[in-house]
């Protein structure tokens, strides 16, 4: 497949963004809502002794001065009926908006959104809008995945990958086979550039420890029940399968199934500096990369097709480490590979080949790798890691439903759902990160997985809080939700796949009140109407949510 261009373009100022600029100005546009009429009508080795570290819940930012009121007025803040009548306009203004941008090819008559808002810890209070419609979630779905983690497996449970000896260890060498055990890792350090050097470091330890220090037979890679790697139904086509946001899980992986490209610019002329992590992952490099004088940074990077890594284009001279990421054609030959690379460079030769097969002749354990499940969740919720996710997935299947597949997996979440009290009408999950738009779910089943989600036994409640974006400050809510009023106070997951836009998760409001809240949009797919409106719509009714007062 050819390699594909990675740049960088601009982002396109939203259409509603009065809305957020100031406090002034979301009040003056919240009191314009009200007003209206209503309209008809988303890692260490050795046994893990140590539970991973949990933060503190977070504590909710502090009521305005003046939103001194009674419990009874509180209450009924959501409820109003001016509170749905500007629900209600914000979605109208932002279809119109849209109807206006695609030139009639988006409208009315062809976009779903669905509402629900819940007041935590106050049944009954709630705001809904077509609430019980199950659409696409996009990338919300990671809640479901990382929700279900929490409850079947528990906070402290970990991704554990098992070294054996498959022969006797005699002075310093294993006569046969080392046999690695799938766990469904994605062995992945966000802040590591791609380097899985650190991840990989304790269980090679372990094995020098253990007096390894030569295998005459193969590194075998037992895959055990997980399936083979392999596109799920309803993912993008296969123009697509290059991108970061396509990569494959499966029984191994690193660098969550990715290969990290960071570049520099050097001397107008001259090659451009080019790191590609994993270092050793397993496939012919091709780089031709020359630093220009000035213009655009223009680079392309594959690793999915026959050809192996590639990195192409031309980057300016004052361009310093840019970086970006692109799926490896398989997780399971890229863990492999990263393992094989780190033994030898500790010193421990490998005589034998790579082998992956599934029931190896195993023996006594020389090492394991344990991965807390508290570190992937922020990369999937705060960063939306779709690798991390689908791992996840998948690890769900393998540890509670006996087999690493997507239909044991989809089985595990839906039993998750049960115990949470959340209804399953009309729920479909195919994979963990929601790329596929074979997932569905409705707003009024998410506001209740997140409420459920909350009240369990601590630490989850702030675990998986705390792994969520928050507005104006982290992942991918970064740059949305930064007015003055609700900076800090939304914290949610974000999803976004062609014609597809959804925002789930948490408003604190000002009044004291938390909010869970689902805001799902199915649209034909034209580009650049998420940006335009429905992001501006969600912001707007988190916002709202906010401001609310009694």
């Amino acid at each position: 497949m050819a390699p594909r261009k990675r740049s960088r373009a601009p982002a396109r100022p939203g259409r509603v963004a009065l809305l957020l600029a100031a406090n002034a100005a979301a009040l003056g546009v919240l009191w314009w809502m009200l007003a209206r009429a209503p309209a008809a009508g988303e890692v260490s080795a050795g046994a893990p002794v140590e539970q991973p570290p949990v933060h503190a819940f977070p504590e909710p930012l502090a009521p305005a001065p003046d939103a001194e009121a009674s419990r009874e007025e509180l209450e009924s803040a959501l409820g109003r009926a001016s509170t749905l009548r500007a629900v209600r306009e914000a979605v109208r203004g932002a279809v119109a908006e849209a109807t206006s941008l695609s030139k009639g090819r988006v409208g009315p008559s062809n976009v779903r959104v669905a509402v629900h808002v819940r007041e935590l810890g106050r049944p009954g209070s709630e705001l809904a809008l077509d609430a019980d419609r199950a659409q696409m979630p996009a990338s919300n779905m990671k809640l479901v995945t990382t929700a279900a983690a929490l409850v079947l497996l528990g906070p402290g449970w970990h991704f554990t990958t098992t070294a054996e000896a498959g022969a006797a260890l005699e002075g310093g060498a294993l006569r046969g086979d080392l046999v690695l055990r799938a766990g469904g890792d994605p062995l992945y350090d966000p802040d590591a550039g791609g380097s899985v050097d650190g991840l990989l470091a304790p269980l090679v330890e372990r094995l020098w420890d253990a007096g390894l220090r030569r295998v005459e037979g193969d590194l075998v890679l037992d895959e055990g029940d997980f399936a083979d790697p392999a596109v799920p139904p309803g993912w993008p086509d296969e123009g697509q399968h290059w991108a970061e946001y396509c990569a494959l899980a499966g029984g191994f992986s690193a660098n969550r199934g990715c290969v990290t490209v960071t570049v520099s610019g050097t001397s107008p002329g001259k090659p451009a500096r080019v790191v590609v992590e994993p270092r050793h992952h397993g496939l012919a490099q091709t780089v031709d990369l020359e630093t220009t004088a000035g213009g655009k940074l223009v680079v392309r990077i594959d690793a999915h097709g026959a050809a192996g890594v590639i990195v192409k284009g031309g980057v300016p001279a004052r361009v310093s480490n840019w970086s970006d990421a692109c799926a490896h054609r398989d997780p399971v030959l890229l863990f492999g590979s990263a393992l094989a690379g780190a033994l030898r460079e500790r010193g421990i030769a490998l005589a034998g080949d790579l082998r992956r097969e599934r029931g190896a002749a195993g023996g006594p354990v020389l090492g394991e790798l344990y991965t807390p499940l508290a570190s992937v969740l922020g990369p999937i919720n705060t960063d939306s890691n779709n690798g991390c996710a689908d791992q996840l997935f998948l690890a769900l299947g393998h540890a509670r439903g006996g087999a690493g597949t997507r239909d044991a997996a989809a089985r595990v979440t839906a039993e998750a759902l049960e115990r949470l009290g959340v209804p399953s009408a009309g729920f479909e999950q195919t994979d963990g990160s929601g790329l596929s738009r074979h997932n569905h779910v409705s707003a009024r089943q998410m506001t209740a997985l997140i409420a459920a989600v909350l009240e369990l036994p601590s630490p989850a409640p702030a675990l998986f809080q705390a792994s969520l974006a928050v507005g104006g400050r982290t992942g991918t809510l970064s740059d949305r939700l930064d007015g003055a009023s609700v900076a800090g106070r939304v914290h949610a997951k974000t999803g976004f796949i062609g014609g597809v836009s959804a925002l789930s998760g948490v408003v604190e409001s000002h009044a004291g009140p938390r909010y869970a809240f689902s805001i799902l949009v199915e649209y034909p797919a034209v580009d650049g109407l998420n940006l335009s409106c429905w992001k501006p719509m969600q912001d707007a009714i988190c916002t709202q949510l906010a401001e609310l007062r009694p």
